[in-house]
């Protein structure tokens, strides 16, 4: 008896279960709130935490010696991971493609600027380029002060909730206008996002995407419905607002812990400690 030829398996789209942001546009913002309701350091005060992200952040910037922002990077992914609990997955994922985007800029920062020393010629018949040690310095410089700077973001984000952030905001007297404007930006850049992906995972399982002719009609025809879509999604959210008693003025329950004494002083201590180390480390390095 011949055995009949088994049926090819469907290969379903199916959304990942691991915590992990393998999708990445539409769940992102999603999988962001959730680590930040859930942390272990979600109930520390939020002006600490804001406090403690914006004055590391401005010492990494300023310094000239990559040694302190690596500092502050190892200093934020060992609260991110060891005290905040989030999953090293996520938070490698996150970190993946804004440090490509930045070493792909800091390559043609090495190769296209400084000035004194040359480190190396490349010489061609169509054209010559000098590379500087001055330009490699702060092509490196560079990297670390985004990668500096990426890990202050990311502590913000992941252990403090968008609301709370707002609320702190409030308190020192930001202009209401900003707070709102903020809001409402900070939930549309994620429902655009949602709304693509939608789209996108529509047109994939009508073959939209299986030449290079239908990616390009299809992705010309997704960037032209996606503004309608948003739109009438944001009509359709403010109608919602206004059926909710909205007035102008977005409001929330304001009862978020105070910092604590002790937390702030350490916060002003470890600052002084960051300044002094970049002053020492003035013209200190150079590669």
């Amino acid at each position: 008896m011949r055995k009949e030829k088994e049926p090819p398996k469907t290969k379903w789209i199916s959304q990942p279960s691991d915590g992990g942001l393998s999708i990445p546009f539409g769940q992102i913002g999603a999988k962001i709130d959730r680590y930040a309701y859930t942390n272990n350091l979600a109930k520390t005060a939020p002006a600490t935490k804001i406090i403690f992200a914006l004055s590391v952040l401005i010492i990494g910037v300023m310094a000239q010696s990559p040694i302190i922002p690596l500092f502050i990077f190892l200093t934020n992914t060992i609260l991110i991971l060891n005290y905040a609990k989030i999953p090293v997955k996520v938070y490698g994922k996150m970190l993946l493609y804004p440090l490509a985007t930045a070493l792909l800029s800091c390559v043609l920062i090495a190769f296209f600027f400084g000035y004194g020393e040359p480190l190396f010629d490349i010489v061609s018949p169509w054209f010559s380029l000098t590379v500087f040690k001055s330009g490699v310095t702060m092509a490196i410089a560079t990297f670390f002060r985004v990668l500096g700077g990426l890990s202050c973001l990311y502590f913000l984000v992941l252990t403090t909730t968008m609301t709370d952030i707002l609320i702190t905001l409030r308190r020192i007297r930001v202009p209401l206008i900003l707070i709102e404007m903020s809001l409402l930006i900070y939930r549309y850049i994620f429902l655009l996002l949602e709304i693509a992906t939608q789209m996108n995972t529509a047109q994939e399982l009508r073959l939209g995407h299986s030449g290079w002719k239908n990616k390009i009609r299809s992705t010309a025809l997704l960037a032209g419905n996606l503004f309608i879509r948003t739109l009438e999604q944001g009509e359709r959210t403010f109608t919602a607002m206004s059926a909710r008693g909205y007035d102008g003025e977005i409001r929330t329950l304001d009862d978020l812990p105070t910092p604590k004494a002790w937390s702030i002083i350490g916060i002003v201590f470890f600052d002084i400690l960051l300044v002094m180390a970049t002053i020492f480390t003035i013209n200190s390095w150079s590669f």
